[in-house]
Protein backbone atom coordinates (compact mmCIF):
# COMPACT_ATOMS: atom_id res chain seq x y z
CA UNK A 1 0.00 0.00 0.00
CA UNK A 2 1.41 3.62 -0.77
CA UNK A 3 1.02 6.93 1.42
CA UNK A 4 1.93 9.98 -0.17
CA UNK A 5 3.50 11.01 3.74
CA UNK A 6 6.05 8.98 5.25
CA UNK A 7 4.39 9.06 8.71
CA UNK A 8 2.02 7.77 7.37
CA UNK A 9 3.45 4.87 5.32
CA UNK A 10 5.50 4.15 9.04
CA UNK A 11 2.34 3.71 11.11
CA UNK A 12 0.82 1.12 8.81
CA UNK A 13 4.46 -1.08 8.67
CA UNK A 14 3.93 -0.68 12.32
CA UNK A 15 0.84 -1.75 12.61
CA UNK A 16 -0.19 -5.11 13.58
CA UNK A 17 -2.59 -7.04 10.64
CA UNK A 18 -4.64 -8.44 13.28
CA UNK A 19 -5.62 -5.78 16.05
CA UNK A 20 -4.78 -3.41 13.02
CA UNK A 21 -3.31 -1.14 16.45
CA UNK A 22 0.60 -0.24 16.68
CA UNK A 23 2.44 -3.87 17.60
CA UNK A 24 2.13 -4.10 21.49
CA UNK A 25 5.15 -6.93 22.62
CA UNK A 26 5.92 -8.20 19.11
CA UNK A 27 6.66 -11.63 18.47
CA UNK A 28 8.09 -12.90 14.89
CA UNK A 29 6.96 -16.26 13.41
CA UNK A 30 10.01 -18.65 12.18
CA UNK A 31 7.81 -17.19 8.89
CA UNK A 32 8.65 -13.41 9.32
CA UNK A 33 5.22 -12.50 10.14
CA UNK A 34 5.11 -10.15 13.05
CA UNK A 35 2.05 -10.05 14.96
CA UNK A 36 0.88 -8.45 18.98
CA UNK A 37 1.66 -11.60 21.56
CA UNK A 38 -1.77 -11.38 22.52
CA UNK A 39 -3.00 -11.43 19.05
CA UNK A 40 -1.23 -14.40 17.65
CA UNK A 41 -2.28 -16.29 20.98
CA UNK A 42 -5.80 -15.66 20.50
CA UNK A 43 -5.97 -17.16 17.26
CA UNK A 44 -4.62 -20.14 18.49
CA UNK A 45 -7.87 -20.93 20.40
CA UNK A 46 -9.80 -23.72 19.43
CA UNK A 47 -7.36 -25.55 17.24
CA UNK A 48 -7.55 -28.84 18.73
CA UNK A 49 -4.85 -30.45 18.07
CA UNK A 50 -4.10 -28.93 14.39
CA UNK A 51 -0.55 -27.28 14.59
CA UNK A 52 -0.91 -23.30 14.43
CA UNK A 53 -0.75 -21.41 11.50
CA UNK A 54 0.35 -18.04 10.35
CA UNK A 55 -3.11 -15.91 9.73
CA UNK A 56 -1.08 -14.63 6.64
CA UNK A 57 0.83 -16.96 4.43
CA UNK A 58 -0.96 -20.09 6.22
CA UNK A 59 2.66 -21.13 7.11
CA UNK A 60 2.35 -23.95 10.41
CA UNK A 61 4.63 -22.97 13.63
CA UNK A 62 5.68 -25.20 16.30
CA UNK A 63 3.01 -23.26 18.82
CA UNK A 64 3.45 -20.64 20.90
CA UNK A 65 6.69 -21.59 22.90
CA UNK A 66 8.69 -21.67 19.23
CA UNK A 67 7.78 -17.52 18.98
CA UNK A 68 10.67 -15.10 19.65
CA UNK A 69 10.13 -11.03 20.92
CA UNK A 70 11.58 -9.38 18.06
CA UNK A 71 13.53 -6.56 20.26
CA UNK A 72 14.20 -4.30 16.80
CA UNK A 73 10.42 -3.11 15.92
CA UNK A 74 9.89 -2.83 19.78
CA UNK A 75 12.27 -0.76 20.07
CA UNK A 76 11.31 1.28 17.09
CA UNK A 77 8.00 1.32 18.19
CA UNK A 78 8.46 2.59 21.42
CA UNK A 79 11.30 5.41 19.61
CA UNK A 80 8.11 6.06 17.54
CA UNK A 81 5.63 6.10 20.16
CA UNK A 82 7.50 8.72 22.22
CA UNK A 83 7.92 10.42 19.12
CA UNK A 84 4.62 11.15 18.56
CA UNK A 85 3.55 11.48 22.32
CA UNK A 86 6.09 14.17 22.96
CA UNK A 87 5.53 16.45 19.59
CA UNK A 88 1.92 16.74 21.11
CA UNK A 89 2.93 17.06 24.42
CA UNK A 90 5.64 19.34 24.61
CA UNK A 91 4.59 23.35 23.63
CA UNK A 92 6.71 26.03 23.71
CA UNK A 93 6.86 28.13 26.69
CA UNK A 94 9.68 31.22 26.74
CA UNK A 95 11.42 33.44 30.04
CA UNK A 96 12.80 36.38 29.46
CA UNK A 97 15.17 37.79 31.72
CA UNK A 98 14.48 39.99 34.28
CA UNK A 99 16.06 43.12 36.23
CA UNK A 100 17.09 42.56 39.50
CA UNK A 101 18.05 45.45 41.91
CA UNK A 102 20.85 45.76 44.76
CA UNK A 103 18.94 45.47 47.98
CA UNK A 104 22.78 46.71 49.72
CA UNK A 105 22.30 50.21 48.32
CA UNK A 106 19.72 52.48 50.71
CA UNK A 107 20.55 55.99 48.71
CA UNK A 108 20.17 55.17 45.55
CA UNK A 109 18.25 52.45 43.37
CA UNK A 110 21.11 50.20 41.37
CA UNK A 111 21.24 47.47 39.31
CA UNK A 112 22.40 44.54 41.57
CA UNK A 113 25.79 42.96 39.45
CA UNK A 114 25.73 39.76 41.09
CA UNK A 115 22.79 37.79 43.23
CA UNK A 116 23.77 35.35 46.29
CA UNK A 117 21.31 32.19 46.20
CA UNK A 118 22.06 30.84 49.57
CA UNK A 119 22.12 34.64 51.40
CA UNK A 120 19.92 36.06 49.32
CA UNK A 121 22.04 39.50 48.71
CA UNK A 122 22.19 41.20 45.77
CA UNK A 123 25.07 43.60 45.59
CA UNK A 124 25.69 46.30 43.18
CA UNK A 125 29.21 46.47 41.58
CA UNK A 126 30.42 48.70 44.28
CA UNK A 127 29.27 46.32 47.22
CA UNK A 128 30.08 42.77 45.22
CA UNK A 129 33.57 43.10 46.26
CA UNK A 130 33.28 44.42 50.08
CA UNK A 131 30.48 41.53 50.73
CA UNK A 132 32.09 38.87 49.13
CA UNK A 133 35.98 39.32 50.88
CA UNK A 134 34.47 38.34 53.68
CA UNK A 135 35.38 34.70 54.33
CA UNK A 136 32.32 33.01 55.10
CA UNK A 137 30.46 34.20 51.97
CA UNK A 138 33.22 33.13 49.96
CA UNK A 139 31.52 29.91 49.71
CA UNK A 140 28.00 31.20 48.46
CA UNK A 141 26.82 30.23 44.83
CA UNK A 142 26.13 33.44 42.93
CA UNK A 143 24.42 33.63 39.42
CA UNK A 144 23.97 36.93 37.03
CA UNK A 145 21.25 39.63 38.15
CA UNK A 146 19.74 39.84 35.04
CA UNK A 147 20.49 36.30 32.50
CA UNK A 148 21.04 33.57 34.85
CA UNK A 149 18.44 34.18 37.29
CA UNK A 150 15.68 34.52 34.92
CA UNK A 151 17.08 31.25 33.47
CA UNK A 152 18.80 29.11 36.47
CA UNK A 153 17.07 31.14 39.49
CA UNK A 154 13.18 31.86 40.70
CA UNK A 155 12.87 35.58 40.32
CA UNK A 156 10.24 35.29 43.08
CA UNK A 157 12.34 33.33 45.64
CA UNK A 158 15.40 33.59 44.29
CA UNK A 159 16.02 29.59 44.55
CA UNK A 160 17.77 27.86 42.06
CA UNK A 161 14.98 26.02 39.69
CA UNK A 162 14.36 22.10 40.81
CA UNK A 163 11.24 21.18 39.21
CA UNK A 164 9.53 21.49 35.49
CA UNK A 165 5.73 21.86 35.62
CA UNK A 166 5.38 19.77 32.31
CA UNK A 167 1.46 20.58 32.02
CA UNK A 168 2.39 24.35 31.28
CA UNK A 169 5.95 24.26 31.03
CA UNK A 170 6.92 26.35 33.95
CA UNK A 171 10.06 25.96 35.97
CA UNK A 172 9.57 26.10 39.98
CA UNK A 173 11.82 26.62 42.76
CA UNK A 174 11.49 24.01 46.19
CA UNK A 175 9.74 27.12 47.89
CA UNK A 176 7.29 27.32 45.10
CA UNK A 177 6.35 23.71 45.15
CA UNK A 178 5.87 24.09 48.83
CA UNK A 179 3.93 26.74 48.59
CA UNK A 180 1.59 24.76 46.40
CA UNK A 181 2.13 26.52 43.42
CA UNK A 182 1.03 24.32 39.99
CA UNK A 183 -1.20 22.22 42.52
CA UNK A 184 -2.92 18.86 40.71
CA UNK A 185 -0.43 19.14 38.17
CA UNK A 186 2.22 16.90 36.85
CA UNK A 187 5.39 17.84 38.24
CA UNK A 188 8.89 16.49 36.78
CA UNK A 189 12.34 17.19 38.85
CA UNK A 190 15.20 18.40 36.79
CA UNK A 191 17.00 14.89 36.24
CA UNK A 192 13.34 13.28 35.17
CA UNK A 193 12.60 16.55 32.59
CA UNK A 194 16.15 16.29 31.50
CA UNK A 195 16.04 12.99 30.24
CA UNK A 196 12.29 12.71 28.46
CA UNK A 197 13.42 16.36 26.56
CA UNK A 198 16.37 15.16 25.04
CA UNK A 199 14.62 11.58 24.16
CA UNK A 200 12.25 13.68 22.43
CA UNK A 201 14.60 15.97 20.69
CA UNK A 202 16.48 13.08 19.78
CA UNK A 203 14.01 11.81 17.83
CA UNK A 204 12.87 14.68 16.45
CA UNK A 205 16.72 15.23 15.06
CA UNK A 206 15.74 11.72 13.56
CA UNK A 207 13.08 13.03 12.21
CA UNK A 208 15.15 16.06 10.44
CA UNK A 209 17.62 13.64 9.28
CA UNK A 210 15.22 11.65 7.72
CA UNK A 211 13.48 14.57 6.28
CA UNK A 212 16.77 16.24 5.52
CA UNK A 213 17.90 13.19 3.70
CA UNK A 214 14.49 12.84 1.81
CA UNK A 215 14.64 16.15 1.02
CA UNK A 216 18.01 16.05 -0.59
CA UNK A 217 17.13 12.87 -2.78
CA UNK A 218 14.11 14.78 -4.14
CA UNK A 219 15.59 18.01 -5.14
CA UNK A 220 18.32 15.36 -7.26
CA UNK A 221 15.46 13.90 -8.34
CA UNK A 222 13.75 16.92 -9.74
CA UNK A 223 17.26 18.37 -10.99
CA UNK A 224 17.46 14.93 -13.12
CA UNK A 225 13.93 14.81 -14.30
CA UNK A 226 14.12 18.42 -15.63
CA UNK A 227 16.95 17.75 -17.52
CA UNK A 228 15.41 14.66 -19.15
CA UNK A 229 12.43 16.83 -19.45
CA UNK A 230 14.68 19.29 -21.60
CA UNK A 231 16.34 16.24 -23.18
CA UNK A 232 13.15 15.13 -24.35
CA UNK A 233 11.94 18.43 -25.50
CA UNK A 234 14.87 18.93 -27.87
CA UNK A 235 14.37 14.89 -29.06
CA UNK A 236 10.95 15.61 -29.89
CA UNK A 237 11.29 19.20 -30.70
CA UNK A 238 14.02 18.17 -33.93
CA UNK A 239 11.65 15.01 -35.41
CA UNK A 240 9.08 16.72 -35.55
CA UNK A 241 11.18 19.55 -37.40
CA UNK A 242 12.64 16.98 -39.40
CA UNK A 243 9.12 15.55 -40.73
CA UNK A 244 7.57 18.78 -41.50
CA UNK A 245 10.87 19.71 -43.71
CA UNK A 246 10.06 17.37 -45.86
CA UNK A 247 6.79 18.40 -46.58
CA UNK A 248 7.71 21.86 -48.61
CA UNK A 249 6.67 24.45 -48.91
CA UNK A 250 3.02 23.68 -47.71
CA UNK A 251 4.47 22.82 -44.38
CA UNK A 252 6.65 25.73 -43.90
CA UNK A 253 3.71 27.81 -41.93
CA UNK A 254 2.83 24.42 -39.79
CA UNK A 255 7.07 24.55 -39.07
CA UNK A 256 6.55 28.37 -37.42
CA UNK A 257 3.76 27.28 -35.27
CA UNK A 258 5.26 23.98 -34.28
CA UNK A 259 8.13 25.75 -32.85
CA UNK A 260 6.06 28.43 -31.00
CA UNK A 261 3.88 26.22 -29.30
CA UNK A 262 6.76 23.50 -28.67
CA UNK A 263 8.53 26.48 -26.72
CA UNK A 264 5.94 27.69 -25.01
CA UNK A 265 4.41 23.80 -23.69
CA UNK A 266 8.85 23.56 -22.58
CA UNK A 267 8.74 27.41 -21.14
CA UNK A 268 5.95 25.98 -18.77
CA UNK A 269 7.63 23.18 -17.59
CA UNK A 270 10.56 24.90 -17.04
CA UNK A 271 8.61 27.59 -14.62
CA UNK A 272 6.93 24.38 -13.07
CA UNK A 273 10.03 22.32 -12.21
CA UNK A 274 11.88 26.29 -11.07
CA UNK A 275 9.02 26.32 -8.66
CA UNK A 276 9.34 23.08 -7.56
CA UNK A 277 13.49 23.40 -6.92
CA UNK A 278 12.57 26.57 -5.11
CA UNK A 279 10.43 25.32 -2.48
CA UNK A 280 12.64 22.37 -2.18
CA UNK A 281 15.66 24.46 -1.46
CA UNK A 282 13.31 26.31 1.21
CA UNK A 283 12.46 23.53 2.86
CA UNK A 284 15.70 22.14 2.96
CA UNK A 285 17.15 25.34 4.52
CA UNK A 286 14.79 25.43 7.19
CA UNK A 287 15.45 21.45 7.88
CA UNK A 288 19.12 22.23 8.19
CA UNK A 289 18.64 25.33 10.20
CA UNK A 290 16.40 22.82 12.82
CA UNK A 291 18.84 20.32 12.24
CA UNK A 292 21.93 22.72 13.52
CA UNK A 293 19.53 23.76 16.77
CA UNK A 294 18.57 20.94 17.46
CA UNK A 295 22.57 19.75 17.86
CA UNK A 296 23.67 22.86 19.31
CA UNK A 297 20.95 22.10 22.13
CA UNK A 298 21.67 18.22 22.73
CA UNK A 299 25.05 19.44 23.06
CA UNK A 300 24.71 21.58 25.97
CA UNK A 301 25.69 19.91 29.27
CA UNK A 302 24.19 21.99 31.86
CA UNK A 303 20.88 20.45 32.88
CA UNK A 304 19.18 23.92 32.91
CA UNK A 305 20.72 26.06 30.33
CA UNK A 306 19.46 22.50 28.30
CA UNK A 307 16.07 22.81 29.20
CA UNK A 308 15.85 26.25 28.98
CA UNK A 309 17.29 26.28 25.41
CA UNK A 310 15.54 23.39 24.27
CA UNK A 311 11.96 25.90 25.54
CA UNK A 312 13.01 28.64 23.42
CA UNK A 313 13.70 26.63 19.94
CA UNK A 314 11.23 24.41 20.86
CA UNK A 315 8.18 26.20 19.24
CA UNK A 316 10.52 27.10 15.81
CA UNK A 317 11.35 22.88 15.57
CA UNK A 318 7.33 22.06 15.88
CA UNK A 319 7.10 24.27 13.13
CA UNK A 320 9.71 23.12 10.82
CA UNK A 321 8.06 19.18 11.40
CA UNK A 322 4.67 19.99 10.53
CA UNK A 323 5.41 22.64 8.04
CA UNK A 324 7.80 20.59 6.17
CA UNK A 325 6.63 17.54 3.98
CA UNK A 326 7.68 15.48 1.42
CA UNK A 327 4.60 16.34 -0.88
CA UNK A 328 6.62 18.22 -3.53
CA UNK A 329 7.27 15.14 -5.72
CA UNK A 330 9.29 15.87 -9.19
CA UNK A 331 7.48 16.63 -11.72
CA UNK A 332 6.74 13.26 -14.42
CA UNK A 333 4.11 14.30 -16.74
CA UNK A 334 5.37 14.31 -20.38
CA UNK A 335 4.52 17.58 -22.24
CA UNK A 336 1.49 18.07 -23.49
CA UNK A 337 1.54 16.94 -26.99
CA UNK A 338 -1.75 16.68 -27.03
CA UNK A 339 -1.94 20.59 -27.49
CA UNK A 340 0.65 21.03 -30.26
CA UNK A 341 -1.25 18.25 -31.99
CA UNK A 342 -4.38 20.67 -32.02
CA UNK A 343 -2.61 24.00 -32.69
CA UNK A 344 -0.46 22.54 -36.16
CA UNK A 345 -3.98 21.86 -37.59
CA UNK A 346 -2.79 18.73 -39.72
CA UNK A 347 -5.97 18.11 -40.69
CA UNK A 348 -5.43 20.50 -43.38
CA UNK A 349 -2.92 18.59 -45.52
CA UNK A 350 -3.43 14.83 -44.37
CA UNK A 351 -4.41 13.76 -47.66
CA UNK A 352 -1.38 15.17 -49.30
CA UNK A 353 0.93 14.29 -46.55
CA UNK A 354 -0.11 10.85 -45.03
CA UNK A 355 3.16 9.35 -44.20
CA UNK A 356 4.60 12.45 -42.65
CA UNK A 357 2.00 12.85 -40.81
CA UNK A 358 1.23 9.72 -39.46
CA UNK A 359 5.07 9.82 -38.35
CA UNK A 360 4.05 13.06 -36.56
CA UNK A 361 0.91 11.69 -34.85
CA UNK A 362 2.85 9.32 -33.26
CA UNK A 363 5.51 11.33 -32.61
CA UNK A 364 2.93 13.73 -30.89
CA UNK A 365 0.77 11.57 -29.05
CA UNK A 366 3.01 8.62 -27.20
CA UNK A 367 0.69 6.42 -25.77
CA UNK A 368 1.32 6.04 -21.76
CA UNK A 369 1.32 2.70 -21.11
CA UNK A 370 0.97 1.10 -17.48
CA UNK A 371 1.08 -2.78 -15.92
CA UNK A 372 -1.97 -4.17 -14.58
CA UNK A 373 -0.77 -6.07 -11.53
CA UNK A 374 -3.86 -8.09 -11.16
CA UNK A 375 -2.71 -10.17 -14.42
CA UNK A 376 0.86 -10.87 -12.86
CA UNK A 377 2.24 -13.91 -12.45
CA UNK A 378 3.73 -14.25 -8.80
CA UNK A 379 6.94 -14.65 -10.41
CA UNK A 380 6.77 -11.29 -11.33
CA UNK A 381 7.21 -8.20 -9.39
CA UNK A 382 5.91 -4.71 -10.68
CA UNK A 383 7.07 -1.40 -9.74
CA UNK A 384 5.47 1.19 -7.65
CA UNK A 385 4.92 3.31 -11.13
CA UNK A 386 3.89 0.57 -13.02
CA UNK A 387 6.20 0.52 -15.41
CA UNK A 388 8.97 -2.07 -14.59
CA UNK A 389 7.88 -5.29 -14.45
CA UNK A 390 11.03 -8.04 -12.90
CA UNK A 391 11.34 -11.20 -12.60
CA UNK A 392 11.50 -13.24 -8.99
CA UNK A 393 12.65 -16.63 -7.28
CA UNK A 394 10.75 -15.63 -4.09
CA UNK A 395 6.68 -15.91 -4.99
CA UNK A 396 4.66 -12.74 -4.51
CA UNK A 397 1.74 -13.23 -2.44
CA UNK A 398 -0.60 -12.13 -5.13
CA UNK A 399 -4.48 -12.80 -4.07
CA UNK A 400 -6.17 -14.46 -6.57
CA UNK A 401 -7.81 -13.31 -9.36
CA UNK A 402 -9.78 -14.78 -12.69
CA UNK A 403 -7.29 -12.52 -14.42
CA UNK A 404 -4.37 -13.59 -13.18
CA UNK A 405 -1.49 -15.69 -15.23
CA UNK A 406 -0.93 -19.14 -12.90
CA UNK A 407 1.53 -21.33 -15.89
CA UNK A 408 3.43 -18.45 -18.13
CA UNK A 409 5.67 -15.82 -16.57
CA UNK A 410 3.33 -13.18 -17.82
CA UNK A 411 1.60 -9.77 -17.71
CA UNK A 412 -0.76 -7.76 -19.41
CA UNK A 413 -1.12 -3.58 -19.87
CA UNK A 414 -4.47 -2.31 -17.90
CA UNK A 415 -4.68 -0.13 -21.38
CA UNK A 416 -6.62 -2.34 -23.94
CA UNK A 417 -6.59 -0.39 -27.53
CA UNK A 418 -9.56 -0.79 -29.95
CA UNK A 419 -8.73 1.62 -32.76
CA UNK A 420 -6.24 4.06 -34.08
CA UNK A 421 -2.41 3.80 -34.47
CA UNK A 422 -0.47 3.90 -31.19
CA UNK A 423 3.48 3.53 -30.57
CA UNK A 424 5.11 2.28 -27.43
CA UNK A 425 8.66 1.86 -26.61
CA UNK A 426 9.74 -1.44 -24.40
CA UNK A 427 13.41 -1.85 -22.58
CA UNK A 428 14.79 -5.16 -21.58
CA UNK A 429 17.37 -6.10 -19.47
CA UNK A 430 20.48 -7.08 -20.99
CA UNK A 431 20.93 -10.78 -20.94
CA UNK A 432 17.46 -11.24 -20.27
CA UNK A 433 15.01 -13.35 -22.36
CA UNK A 434 12.15 -12.44 -22.82
CA UNK A 435 8.59 -12.10 -25.81
CA UNK A 436 6.04 -9.21 -25.82
CA UNK A 437 3.34 -8.64 -28.57
CA UNK A 438 -0.40 -8.40 -27.74
CA UNK A 439 -3.89 -10.07 -27.20
CA UNK A 440 -7.01 -9.72 -26.44
CA UNK A 441 -8.48 -10.39 -22.97
CA UNK A 442 -9.71 -13.64 -23.48
CA UNK A 443 -6.46 -15.30 -23.40
CA UNK A 444 -6.44 -18.46 -21.09
CA UNK A 445 -4.92 -17.69 -17.75
CA UNK A 446 -3.40 -21.20 -17.08
CA UNK A 447 -2.01 -24.08 -19.09
CA UNK A 448 0.68 -24.48 -22.38
CA UNK A 449 -1.97 -22.39 -24.35
CA UNK A 450 -2.04 -19.33 -22.00
CA UNK A 451 1.36 -18.59 -23.74
CA UNK A 452 1.81 -15.89 -25.86
CA UNK A 453 1.70 -16.98 -29.53
CA UNK A 454 0.54 -20.25 -28.50
CA UNK A 455 -3.27 -19.80 -28.93
CA UNK A 456 -5.15 -17.77 -31.48
CA UNK A 457 -5.78 -14.30 -29.66
CA UNK A 458 -1.73 -14.11 -29.03
CA UNK A 459 1.00 -12.41 -31.31
CA UNK A 460 4.57 -11.90 -29.89
CA UNK A 461 8.15 -10.98 -30.31
CA UNK A 462 10.32 -13.49 -28.84
CA UNK A 463 14.30 -13.49 -28.10
CA UNK A 464 15.15 -16.94 -25.84
CA UNK A 465 18.35 -18.76 -25.90
CA UNK A 466 19.95 -16.59 -28.70
CA UNK A 467 17.22 -16.72 -30.86
CA UNK A 468 14.23 -14.08 -32.02
CA UNK A 469 11.56 -15.80 -33.21
CA UNK A 470 7.75 -14.67 -33.85
CA UNK A 471 4.76 -17.04 -33.07
CA UNK A 472 0.96 -16.85 -33.59
CA UNK A 473 -1.41 -19.68 -33.13
CA UNK A 474 1.44 -22.04 -32.22
CA UNK A 475 3.38 -21.46 -35.52
CA UNK A 476 6.85 -20.50 -34.52
CA UNK A 477 9.25 -18.75 -37.15
CA UNK A 478 12.57 -18.18 -36.46
CA UNK A 479 13.86 -14.29 -37.71
CA UNK A 480 17.49 -13.72 -39.50
CA UNK A 481 20.71 -13.71 -37.49
CA UNK A 482 21.15 -11.22 -34.58
CA UNK A 483 24.63 -11.04 -33.35
CA UNK A 484 23.39 -8.84 -29.91
CA UNK A 485 19.52 -9.12 -28.67
CA UNK A 486 17.52 -6.37 -29.31
CA UNK A 487 17.83 -4.13 -25.89
CA UNK A 488 14.87 -1.31 -26.82
CA UNK A 489 11.78 -2.41 -29.16
CA UNK A 490 9.26 0.00 -30.88
CA UNK A 491 5.87 -1.65 -31.26
CA UNK A 492 3.56 0.20 -33.43
CA UNK A 493 -0.02 -1.12 -33.72
CA UNK A 494 -2.63 0.43 -36.49
CA UNK A 495 -5.67 -1.69 -35.41
CA UNK A 496 -8.01 -0.53 -38.33
CA UNK A 497 -4.74 -1.87 -40.67
CA UNK A 498 -4.10 -5.10 -39.01
CA UNK A 499 -0.30 -4.16 -38.83
CA UNK A 500 1.84 -5.38 -35.83
CA UNK A 501 5.45 -4.10 -36.19
CA UNK A 502 8.54 -4.03 -34.41
CA UNK A 503 11.64 -2.27 -34.28
CA UNK A 504 14.73 -2.30 -32.63
CA UNK A 505 15.63 1.39 -31.76
CA UNK A 506 18.96 0.61 -29.67
CA UNK A 507 21.44 2.33 -32.11
CA UNK A 508 20.46 2.12 -35.84
CA UNK A 509 16.89 1.57 -35.99
CA UNK A 510 16.33 -1.92 -37.79
CA UNK A 511 12.89 -3.67 -38.66
CA UNK A 512 12.24 -6.51 -36.85
CA UNK A 513 8.79 -7.99 -38.21
CA UNK A 514 5.21 -7.09 -39.15
CA UNK A 515 2.30 -8.64 -38.30
CA UNK A 516 -0.42 -8.96 -41.16
CA UNK A 517 -3.79 -10.03 -39.52
CA UNK A 518 -7.65 -8.45 -38.64
CA UNK A 519 -8.21 -7.30 -35.28
CA UNK A 520 -11.74 -8.22 -33.76
CA UNK A 521 -11.33 -7.28 -29.94
CA UNK A 522 -9.36 -4.68 -28.36
CA UNK A 523 -5.77 -6.15 -27.99
CA UNK A 524 -3.89 -5.67 -24.67
CA UNK A 525 0.25 -5.21 -24.68
CA UNK A 526 1.58 -8.29 -23.34
CA UNK A 527 4.98 -9.47 -21.75
CA UNK A 528 6.46 -12.40 -20.28
CA UNK A 529 9.83 -13.08 -18.61
CA UNK A 530 11.59 -16.52 -19.37
CA UNK A 531 15.12 -15.88 -17.68
CA UNK A 532 15.57 -15.74 -13.83
CA UNK A 533 19.02 -13.39 -13.79
CA UNK A 534 19.14 -10.20 -11.76
CA UNK A 535 18.63 -8.66 -15.26
CA UNK A 536 15.19 -10.13 -16.16
CA UNK A 537 13.19 -6.88 -16.37
CA UNK A 538 10.87 -5.26 -18.89
CA UNK A 539 10.26 -1.54 -18.88
CA UNK A 540 7.64 0.41 -20.29
CA UNK A 541 8.69 3.71 -22.01
CA UNK A 542 6.06 6.67 -23.10
CA UNK A 543 9.10 8.12 -25.20
CA UNK A 544 9.42 7.16 -29.08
Amino acid sequence: MFFSKPEDQLDYELTCPICLQLYSDPVVLPCGHNYCLDCICKTTVNIGQNPPRCPECREEYQGLGSLKKNFKLYGIIEGYRATTAHQQRLPNTKHEGMQVFSNQCTDELSLAMKVSLKCEVSPCSGHFQKHFDEESFKTHAVVESVSEMGVKGCNLHQRLFEYLCSNDMTLLCSTCLIEGHHQNHDLLTFSVAEEEIRQSLESRSKVFACRLQMTETLLQKQAEEQGAIEATGDKLFTKAVTLVDNMASLVERYKERLGVLLEEERGQHRKSCQLRLNALEEQQQQLLEAQQSAAEVLNETDTCTFIHRFMLIDQKLREVVEGTSTSIMPLKTPLNTRRLHTGLKIQDFRYEMNRQLHSLQCLLNPLDLTFNVTTSHPSLIVSNDLRTVKYSSTKQPYPDHSERFTSAPQILCTQGLSGGQHVWVVEVGPNSMWSLGVCYKSIPRRGDHSRLGHNSVSWRLQWKNGKLTVCQSSSNVALGEMTNPPLRIEVALDYEAGMLTFHSTKGRREHLHTFRLVFREPVYPAFSIHSCTPESWITLHSDI
